[in-house]
């Protein structure tokens, strides 16, 4: 066995299936190990794109994936992927490729310091100790697994992966007890919750883990409790219930009205609420003064906001140990509730244009077709904000997006490696057409996977959200338009179904077909971006 194995042994046994990269000589030897590991390897076409693909599969599968970036301007283009998944949370083993040690100190071409780049922006970088390479790997991994969840890294000199691995164990994950509230803290919590008129719950992408979601509807059903997720915990219960309050944390105009509902609350109830997901109204969001209970699976360790009694631990458990003994109430009407609904999808109403789609009207569309079992994502701008207040999810994680570092480039690569995950399932990417332009190369992965991805490209020449800030500060637009080319045409010559569309019909229409073809298709949906003015 050769320390190339030893790395991927151990990998597979943390339960990684999927590895992603563009090689260089160098890391031959790991992916030649990997794929005989039964750990499968994608070839991207850019290396922001293979690691966004590695964060996708963590996020869908809660194993870690690998990106195997070569050296020099591999592992620095692949660096806001890495960073991304720092910040989205996300499990992802970087296995770079180095020099051959016999060269170090004195060759110079394409060479840098690949782990003086990596530490800022990953949990661990460490260059790769050749004779206990399993050993580090697991460590690593163990790292990359802790709450909250992120990337690692290995600097791998190309002669180290050749060497003969040393005779270690097998690695394996650690096994860890369920981690439970004493009887007392569960007494005073729940006495906590009773005493409160009006309770409010925000829930964050921490409450998505594993058998999470399933306990936090149980909770706040019995507790009566009303609830907020950030965008990423979106679906955690389905959108249409009627305790679920919509989304926050971007939209300056829905969470003003967001902002002023938790202001009439006098508890507050945290549950997996990590705060890398919200836009600086939320510094100091509520007064010291106010009861809070931030229910998580460790301390997250930040001063956004204050975060009361900590209950720190196995979450559904937790969850599950705070149940009320009997029937729950709190003040709560009904028509409070109903109201901020109404006052936020006023916002969010589709508007008529004066020529091309509405966004609010294309994601409405989208709504109305999408079933339990389909997959969204969607990229950055304006119209994932927009996005995340009229798409009604119905199951956990449905809509996948770069939340943390908000990475332009991501619903693309997200759908593909979603698509590999899930092959069954249909898988609905949506961008805006800056974000297209970044990642169009990927195009050709779907087409040689045979992957029947949709994607909807919301085209309006505009980098929509960056022209609305400058007009919001009274700047001219500039560096902000651009001319936008057909995407339909460039999907065809990928191999894709592309299609032109100008009318929320003949959107509609698309979207139905490309889903029930179950073939790669690309709509190019010509939209008018003015509505974005009055939504955020």
């Amino acid at each position: 066995m050769k320390v190339a194995d030893a790395l991927a042994a151990t990998l597979k046994a943390y339960g990684a299936r999927w590895a992603f990269g563009i090689p260089g000589n160098d890391v031959l030897e790991t992916v030649r190990a990997c794929e005989e590991a039964g750990i499968g390897f994608v070839l991207g076409k850019s290396e922001p794109s293979c690691a966004f693909m590695a964060d996708a599969v963590y996020q869908l599968t809660g194993k870690p994936a690998v990106l195997i970036p070569a050296l020099g301007p591999g592992i620095s283009n692949a660096m806001s992927g890495i960073a991304g998944a720092m910040q989205e949370r996300s499990a992802i083993a970087v296995l770079c490729g180095e020099m051959a040690s016999n060269r170090m100190g004195i060759y110079n071409h394409q060479v840098f310091d690949h782990v003086a780049l990596a530490r800022p922006v990953t949990k661990y970088a460490e260059n790769l100790n050749p004779k206990r390479a399993a050993q580090q790997m697991a460590k690593a991994l163990d790292i990359a697994l802790a709450y909250p969840a992120g990337p690692v890294f290995l600097n791998v000199p190309s002669d180290y992966n050749r060497e003969e691995a040393s005779a270690e164990e097998a690695k394996a994950p650690a096994q860890r007890a369920v981690t439970l509230l004493d009887a007392a803290s569960v007494t005073r919590l729940r006495t906590k919750l009773a005493a409160a008129r009006r309770p409010v719950v925000l829930a964050g992408r921490g409450a998505l883990i594993g058998e999470a979601p399933a306990a936090f509807a149980k909770f706040v059903e019995a507790w009566k409790l009303p609830f907020f997720t950030t965008y990423k915990a979106k679906g955690i219960v389905n959108e249409s219930h009627p305790l679920c309050l919509g989304s926050v944390g971007l939209s300056p105009v829905v969470d003003t009205e967001n902002l002023a509902f938790i202001k009439e609350a006098d508890c507050i109830v945290l549950v997996g609420f990590d705060p890398i997901e919200l836009r600086d109204a939320w510094l100091d969001a509520w007064p010291q003064s106010l009861s809070v209970i931030s229910i998580d699976w460790a301390a997250l360790n930040h001063r956004i906001f204050p975060v009361g009694e900590e209950a720190l631990g196995d979450v559904p458990a937790i969850l599950e140990q705070l149940m009320p003994g009997s029937a729950a109430s709190n003040e709560w009407k009904v028509g409070r509730l109903d109201g901020l609904r109404a006052k936020v999808a006023h916002i969010v109403r589709p508007r008529s244009p004066a020529k091309g789609i509405s966004p609010a009207a294309l994601f409405h569309a989208v709504s109305a077709q999408a079933k339990d079992d389909w997959i969204m994502t969607v990229d950055v701008g304006a119209h994932r904000i927009l996005a995340n207040h009229v798409l009604q999810c119905r199951v956990p994680g449905q809509l996948m997006q770069s939340n943390g570092l908000g990475c332009m480039g991501y619903a693309v690569p997200a759908a593909i490696a979603a698509q590999l995950v899930h092959p069954e399932r249909p898988v609905v990417a949506m961008l805006g057409d800056g974000c297209m332009l970044m990642t169009q190369g990927e195009l050709a992965l779907a087409a040689e996977r045979e992957l029947p991805i949709v994607v909807v490209v919301l085209n309006d020449a505009a980098l929509a959200l960056i022209k609305l800030k400058q007009s919001k500060m009274n700047m001219s637009p500039r560096a902000t338009d651009f001319k936008s080319p057909d995407f339909a045409k460039i999907a065809e010559g990928f191999g894709a179904k592309g299609v032109r569309v100008d009318t929320i019909e003949a959107f509609g229409k698309a979207l139905a077909e490309a889903v029930a073809s179950r073939r790669f298709t690309l709509i190019d949906a010509q939209v008018d971006p003015a509505e974005y003015w009055e939504q955020m």
